[in-house]
């Protein structure tokens, strides 16, 4: 017999002295991962601090317990700190799946019958930081309309021929360049930017968030070398984030998360990616077969320009509001610090690319629906209607898909999301997901649980930082949103839905071959 979360919750209570055994650190109903992928089969997931292949006599567990499977799995360093630490757990601030977030469980218990993880609440020890929060508004008389015109617009994707693309975007500035932005810590880009500016305006918003593993420099100094090389022609601010040290206020949550630059008011590159070497690596392996290599360590991410006056303007307008705002409420300029040490390797591989894609460009005229966040209602109402309205294939791929913990009020825009996704799926609709190795199998859990045939209609993909849904092969967004509540709520955060089916087409084919080659069905734990 199929067994829900209640009825393994109550096998487990009954058993609990079966898992009283060294080494065990949690115990929670879950489904059981086999040959590296979830399947459908419910189980008791039993989480170890070391799972071996032979444990010394005494200290095996049980391949069932009441006819309901035992699926072992080691621990991660994190959730062996959410699990025995769950104070220090909160107080490091792990919000998200790739800044080590591990998915929560309240039903999760210790062999004692403890529930250590209802207390891991990073976001708990966030809304903690004793900083005025501000209201969000949008520039005076700002609107979010959507576009039917002709216009020109220019694709690309990281690695393929992201920079080619970007490089000559920003070469190609006259007067000025509006730009908001949450990491720029690549010395080829601030290189290059530099150069372009000279003589022309330049106004910058931007974040402070975790340093990034490939970083030339930090984001302070990447603000210093441009306020040095720039002068007055340079206007920055820091954005208004809890966690942000120059911030002396807050509107955003957790991110600044937008990656929009506006050349000329003519003219805007909009994408998923930040202006780093993970992101915009300064490599072209479609064009020298060299840099195949270098592609495997950087990331997936989508990217337009599209020439359009009034697309252009109305993201000026927002980004120009946000600088003002940010401005009056920014701490001392902060002080570049000492050189960043080389970059080491670190980063996760890609299997092996089958072709790379050049970037393309169509004029046409087309329908745009910009997107931004916090807006209320903008994104959640444009995405649930363009899934919705998905008769035969919806394909996704974002970096990771977080669920909110159990009890959240203020998440539902989010779940309506995840839920119409659900529904297609549930119509019929071909329904393919590809997330990064930071969706482990406790967050792929979660999204099985409500629902989502995750068993057969996700992979897992190594190095994938894109937010992008394509529908019908007719409708493309490229965007900066995370799915998850701060992302698709409250964080600024900017994408566009773009209505031609060659963009959507091309995108969907760096897609396909995505799923084909570089996807797998093969999960982390915890």
């Amino acid at each position: 017999m199929a067994l829900g979360s209640p009825d393994v919750n109550a096998v487990i209570a009954r058993n609990l002295q079966v898992f009283d055994k060294p080494g065990v650190l949690s115990i929670r109903p879950g489904f059981k991962v086999t040959n590296n992928w979830l399947t459908s089969k419910h189980s008791i997931v039993a989480t170890v601090l070391q799972k071996v292949p032979s444990p010394p006599e005494g200290e095996m567990l049980p391949s069932e317990v009441e006819g309901v499977p035992v699926d072992v799995r080691q621990a991660s360093p994190e959730k062996r700190e959410e699990v025995q630490n769950p104070k220090a757990y909160s107080a490091s601030l792990r919000l998200t799946p790739d800044t080590g977030s591990v998915p929560h469980f309240p039903d999760e218990r210790t062999p004692a019958g403890a529930h250590p993880t209802r207390s891991a609440s990073a976001h708990a020890q966030l809304a903690a930081i004793p900083k005025p929060k501000l209201d969000y508004s949008g520039p005076a008389g700002g609107t979010l309309p959507t576009v039917e015109a002709q216009a020109t617009i220019h694709l690309s994707a990281s690695p393929d021929s992201g920079w080619p693309v970007l490089e000559g975007f920003l070469k190609q500035t006259g007067e000025s360049l509006t730009v908001g932005l949450y990491d720029f810590t690549s010395a080829h880009i601030e290189t290059t930017l530099t150069a372009a500016m000279a003589g022309k305006q330049l106004k910058l918003v931007l974040d402070h968030p975790p340093q990034n593993a490939t970083a030339d420099q930090t984001d302070a100094d990447t603000v210093a070398y441009l306020r040095q090389a720039l002068g007055d022609d340079f206007d920055q601010a820091w954005a208004l984030t809890r966690l942000d040290r120059q911030a002396t206020a807050w509107i955003y949550p957790t991110s600044y998360h937008i990656k929009v630059a506006v050349r000329d008011r003519s003219a805007f590159w909009l994408s998923s990616g930040n202006w780093n070497n993970s992101n915009q690596p300064d490599i072209d392996p479609g064009a020298n077969a060299a840099d195949a290599t270098a592609a495997r360590h950087r990331d997936r991410d989508w990217h337009v320009v599209i020439e359009h006056p009034q697309l252009a303007g109305i993201f000026e307008d927002y980004i120009l509001n946000d600088l003002s705002v940010a401005r009056s409420h920014n701490g001392p300029p902060e002080s570049p610090g000492l050189p960043l040490p080389p970059p080491t390797g670190g980063a996760s591989e890609t299997k092996a690319f089958h072709e790379f894609f050049p970037s393309d460009s169509i004029t046409g005229t087309f329908t745009f629906t910009p997107l931004l966040t916090p807006d209320p209602g903008v994104y959640v109402q444009a995405i649930k209607a363009m899934i919705a309205g998905a008769k035969q294939t919806l394909y996704m791929q974002f970096q990771y898909i977080q669920l909110p913990k159990a009890g959240s009020t203020t998440s539902q825009g989010f779940l309506e999301l995840v839920q119409t996704v659900i529904d297609r799926q549930n119509a019929g609709v071909e329904v393919k997901i590809i997330m990064s190795e930071y969706e482990k199998a406790g967050y792929l859990e979660q999204l099985q649980a409500i629902g989502l045939n995750v068993v057969n209609n996700v992979k897992i993909q190594n190095n994938v930082h894109n937010k992008g849904i394509i529908v019908d092969g007719k409708r493309v967004l490229v965007s900066s949103q995370n799915w998850s509540t701060d992302g698709t709520l409250y964080n600024r955060d900017a994408g566009i839905i773009i209505d031609s089916e060659p963009a959507a087409l091309y995108f969907q084919k760096i897609f396909l071959h995505d799923w084909q080659y570089l996807a797998e069905t093969k999960v982390l734990s915890d």
